[in-house]
């Protein structure tokens, strides 16, 4: 009982170095609660929160060993892990709350709407969310698997993690013609996309339109056209991003791409805005799968720093950054870049962040000056001597010809 106790404060101060928003609640058997490093004022919402769920969990804590993670209201997050003496319940330990993802604010007040609250506790509760912290989901596990180590003295893997849900259902489809039936041609069709982006074919968009032709996207009506369209283009991300890493683009490039698109897709307003952002992606992807084609002789530290000067593009590199990163004297590296690549390191960051200031300039209505902050140029002047010198024309008349939202 010492030992958990002592476990439990050596986490507590662990846990609060990363955030200090993240609180440790200790429970009795009957769910009364006996501890938390929570603030008072705090103490009565967080309990708000949990409400519903006391049920829930003490069904899984009778005779589950595991920790678990808990979905509960308004997509809050609690970590669970149960402390016992000769196999009985003594106590469960909980950590939260937690969102591991930023929650829509009009998604948030449906949610209560829907609890029939009243205006003030509505109001008073949203004031609060604000101060519930953010977890990723790997971080999320760890804290799981240590919270339990910390109980039991046992090591367990992320396999082991049960996680529970309020609105827990089935889903499962008994109509075999569904399944057989509904979809026919898609996969081939599909395939030979995903073939050519893999290839860095620019004919992609003949084998794009024939598999639109035999598929309006996944058959679930949110609701809302704009919703339904940006599944379809984070779905087709998805797959593009995972087919160029199957054509030679690194992973690195092609993961960091896809968290570019996925917020810009987020980001959207309108169907076209949306049809407009889904183009340059794939476009984009292919270019950069045949840029890794074309550059297949090209030596791993080259292609390392070009990859990481693609991932890394906003950022103000350096030639020595990059030459250490690669284990090369600056001199050394300089040179074999350009024997290589046939331009300067120098060169080719400015040629790059060009190309996605053109991806900018296209597909989004930010200012020149602030897509020339985004790229970390020194300024807007010597952005706009720099596009106009690789591009041929100056911003805002490339804007002009190319911006279609």
């Amino acid at each position: 009982m010492e030992r958990i106790k002592e476990n439990l404060s050596l986490f507590q101060e662990l846990i609060s170095c990363n955030n200090n928003n993240l609180y440790l609640w200790t429970y009795s058997t009957d769910f009364e609660l006996l501890q938390t490093n929570c603030p008072k004022e705090f103490i009565e919402r967080d309990n708000i929160f949990l409400i519903n769920q006391s049920e829930i969990l003490l069904n899984y804590a009778q005779n589950g060993h595991f920790p678990c993670i808990l979905d509960s209201f308004l997509n809050i997050i609690w970590i669970a892990a149960f402390e016992r003496s000769d196999g009985i319940l003594n106590r469960i330990h909980i950590i939260g709350p937690i969102f591991i993802g930023t929650n829509s604010y009009q998604n948030l007040k449906h949610k209560l709407d829907q609890r029939n609250y009243s205006v003030p506790a509505r109001l008073a509760v949203l004031k609060q969310l604000d101060s519930i912290p953010i977890v990723p989901s790997n971080l999320l596990f760890q804290y799981a698997i240590m919270l339990h180590y910390c109980i039991t003295g046992e090591k367990i893997t992320s396999q082991k993690i049960i996680y529970l849900s309020s609105t827990e259902e089935k889903h499962k489809i008994h109509d075999t013609k569904a399944i057989s039936r509904e979809h026919p041609g898609i996969w081939a069709a599909e395939q030979e996309f995903l073939g050519m982006i893999r290839e860095g074919n620019p004919d992609y968009k003949t084998a794009l339109e024939k598999s639109s032709f035999l598929s309006s996207g996944i058959r679930f009506d949110t609701g809302d056209s704009l919703r339904k369209s940006k599944n379809a283009v984070l779905t087709l991300l998805i797959l593009c991003s995972r087919a160029a890493i199957e054509g030679g683009l690194s992973p690195s490039t092609s993961y960091s791409l896809c968290d570019y698109y996925t917020q810009k897709s987020e980001e959207a307003q309108s169907i076209s805005e949306l049809t407009i952002l889904a183009k340059n992606m794939l476009e984009d992807y292919v270019q950069r799968v045949q840029m890794t084609k074309e550059q297949a002789e090209i030596s791993k530290s080259v292609q390392s720093c070009c990859d990481y000067i693609s991932s890394n593009i906003t950022q103000s590199l350096s030639i020595d950054f990059l030459a250490k990163r690669a284990g090369y004297t600056e001199y050394y590296f300089s040179r074999k870049f350009k024997q290589e690549m046939k331009m300067s390191i120098s060169d080719y960051i400015k040629a790059e962040k060009i190309r996605q200031a053109k991806l900018l300039l296209s597909s989004t209505t930010k200012s020149i000056q602030e897509i020339s902050d985004d790229l970390s140029f020194n300024s807007r002047s010597y952005f706009s001597d720099s596009f106009q010198k690789i591009a041929g024309i100056s911003p805002s008349d490339y804007r002009k010809q190319h911006l279609k939202i």
